[in-house]
């Protein structure tokens, strides 16, 4: 055991009140003095129950006023590449790549175009959750803008390093490198270094905030969890896990995730907790990763 570790994971656990974002006051209490399994109930406890919004609203005309809210107005707010200041000023942050799109360059708007933007669940929708009326399927933590090349070519990959650099395709028929890549033999995806830490922060939360009691009432959702191996498969699991926590602990919170767990929290009234806290990751799933002797080295060298 690591014990210098254990005192950082520990230490941030009992003072999360200095992390940065900004959590509610006693939000996270029940937390305090647990880890492992205990911890996992706990957040789920905190995290459950949040107010789900549909997918796509026929009756949603206007993606700018808050009438009618569905997904995909929601995160032309959420993940707005505009500043705090200025939120409309219609401009989404793609997950991915580096740059912004305009709210009308939505796929839903632009049909088959290949600049267009598209809604990426990061949990993909059929490990689990392929029914519009599941709460997983609109959960805003787990719905990121991304090119819409870039989402058919995830398919319902998992996540691991490794694969061939995937060429992204323009409307004027060019083609350019992008940061991810793909590993079909593998059957999983590595995102670029900017996108890591939040992929494992996402499949961290949607681990955590659906459990085996939510399959009765309105939510309708499978106990989703994570393995430490991919295959494509349709249940309600994905991996890898020890790459989760390797790039966790590698590429820590980001200004952007902190917002946009502020501003998801003020629609759907729950919050990730992984972005609050991303040592409790650690805390539940390290010793379920058995393969992996550097976890430690890593998130220690990042302090």
């Amino acid at each position: 055991m690591n014990l210098k570790y254990i005192y950082i994971a520990v230490a941030t656990l009992l003072h999360c009140n200095i992390c940065l974002a900004a959590a509610p006051a006693g939000y996270y209490d029940e937390t305090i003095g647990t880890s492992g399994q205990t911890l996992k109930t706990a957040l789920h406890k905190i995290i459950d129950g949040h107010k789900a919004y549909p997918y796509k609203s026929d009756n949603n005309k206007n993606w700018h006023d808050g009438i009618n809210l569905d997904a995909w107005e929601a995160l032309t707010y959420t993940d707005s590449a505009c500043s705090t200041e200025n939120h409309d000023c219609r401009q989404v942050q793609l997950f991915y790549l580096d740059e912004a799109r305009s709210t009308g360059e939505a796929f839903s708007c632009y049909s088959t175009r290949h600049d267009s933007w598209d809604i990426e669940r990061v949990w993909p929708k059929s490990r689990g959750f392929k029914d519009e009326c599941q709460h997983g399927y609109s959960d805003l933590h787990n719905l990121r803008p991304v090119d819409r090349d870039m989402n058919l070519a995830h398919s319902n990959f998992g996540f691991n390093n490794g694969g061939t650099v995937f060429m992204d395709k323009h409307c004027d028929h060019t083609t350019s490198a992008t940061g991810i890549k793909i590993d079909r033999s593998n059957q999983s995806v590595e995102p670029p270094d900017c996108a890591k830490g939040q992929v494992a922060r996402i499949l961290f939360y949607m681990a955590t905030r659906y459990e085996a009691d939510d399959d009765h009432g309105d939510e309708k959702m499978p106990d989703l969890y994570l393995v430490d191996y991919n295959q494509k498969v349709k249940e309600p699991m994905i991996g890898d896990l020890c790459t989760l926590l390797l790039w966790n602990n590698k590429f820590r919170p980001t200004n952007f995730e902190y917002r946009r767990n502020d501003r998801i929290m003020e629609l759907q009234g729950n919050r990730n907790p992984f972005i609050d806290n991303p040592d409790w990751a650690n805390l539940i799933w390290r010793d379920l990763c058995h393969k992996d002797k550097n976890l430690m080295a890593i998130r220690e060298s990042n302090d």
